[in-house]
């Protein structure tokens, strides 16, 4: 009975080093999606910039056809 213990505590000891290694793996593609993400503007940001840029060009275009 004891010696099934050990077989069963092995298994499950590779069974968790096997996912520590998937759940660094986990966490460095979180990292990498973090990255990613704090370089991108936000949504206020855009509109903003959408916004204003619309308005640039409706005044040139209003300027150029008077």
């Amino acid at each position: 009975m004891e010696k099934e213990g050990c077989v069963l505590g092995a298994r499950n000891e590779q069974r968790i080093k096997g996912l520590e290694a998937r759940i660094l793996k986990v966490e460095e593609a979180i990292i990498d999606i973090r990255d990613r993400l704090l370089g991108r503007p936000t949504w206020i940001v855009m509109t903003i910039i959408t916004i204003l840029s619309s308005a640039c060009v409706g005044l040139i275009v209003r300027t150029v056809y008077r």
